[in-house]
């Protein structure tokens, strides 16, 4: 069994510990105060899968009771595969606590930082294996998304990368590259772009919030929860973005090769039962959308 090891046990980490749980992992966390108050938080992250019948209550208390909650961070890190690390958003501690660490574990486990803003290089920076840390930020609630961006800058291996995509996709994430160092890394950046856009128009009186909120949860909200944008913007031109130029009388733009080509490689990863063509990714699209309008009691 592969031993996690989770330092910075807040919902964030905790959420992620539980994921990790639930697949098998050998999960170690550590904590410095007030033991109550993190198993209240495990259990009751567990508990929220077994009201929705995605395990039993007996599943859920036999995965708590497997977990391992120390105050000695040598105990918990020792043998790990990767620690994540969640604390505070202080540079300085979080070097000093990669030190601590890579002392007891030298270059073995990959430490992965839940930060949503500092990048792998200042991380690592002074560290002794900074090959070996990455940035790898969930997004909360970190025990439901399924999604987690790495990031691993110029500092962390292709190696270290490659695992530790491996070991999230293990917990049951969706783990996605960033390729560069950039400002709220993907996800972030998608998110304040959108919460921009949508503040502008309800301060200068285009719609309320109330129904801001509306046509973001039941237009485009809808297509990208199915597909993403990507997708989503392809299937809305036949022949997708290498024709998207000529079907709005728009000059030749290279960056839609660019895309086109992102495009013919996502459909080639998809199974298909997800649709791996324009022709069936557009039906599962349908099929999923009705899904979650029957859930909502739309229809």
């Amino acid at each position: 069994m592969k031993k996690a090891a989770f330092v910075g046990t807040g919902l964030i980490g905790t959420g992620l510990a539980v994921n990790a749980v639930m697949h098998g992992y050998d999960v170690h966390m550590f904590y410095r105060r007030n033991l109550e108050a993190l198993q209240d938080r495990v259990r009751a992250s567990l508990q929220i899968f077994a009201e929705n019948s995605v395990c039993s209550a007996e599943q859920a208390e036999a995965w708590f009771q497997s977990i391992t909650f120390t105050m000695d961070l040598a105990e918990a890190v020792q043998g790990a595969v990767i620690i994540q690390e969640s604390i505070a958003e202080r540079l300085e501690m979080k070097q000093e606590l990669y030190a601590q660490i890579q002392d007891i574990c030298g270059d073995g486990p990959i430490i992965a930082s839940s930060t949503s803003e500092l990048f792998p290089s200042a991380l690592s920076a002074g560290a002794k294996y900074p090959e070996r840390i990455v940035v790898g930020h969930p997004y909360n609630p970190s025990h439901l998304l399924p999604v987690i961006e790495i990031c691993g800058g110029e500092t962390a291996s292709a190696e270290t990368v490659a695992s530790a995509k491996a070991i999230y996709a293990e917990w049951g994430k969706v783990p996605v590259i960033c390729l560069k160092e950039t400002k709220g890394f993907i996800v972030n950046s998608v998110s304040w772009a959108a919460t921009r856009v949508c503040r502008e128009q309800v301060v200068n009186g285009v719609c309320t919030a109330e129904d801001m909120d509306k046509a973001i949860m039941y237009g485009p909200g809808l297509r990208m929860a199915v597909l993403g944008q990507i997708l989503t913007m392809s299937l809305g031109v036949e022949g997708g973005f290498r024709e998207m130029a000529a079907k709005y009388g728009l000059p030749f733009n290279p960056d839609n090769e660019i895309l086109a080509q992102g495009v013919d490689e996502m459909l080639e990863n998809r199974s298909p039962e997800q649709g791996n063509t324009p022709e069936t990714a557009q039906a599962y699209r349908d099929k999923m959308i009705l899904e979650i309008l029957k859930l909502q009691n739309m229809l």
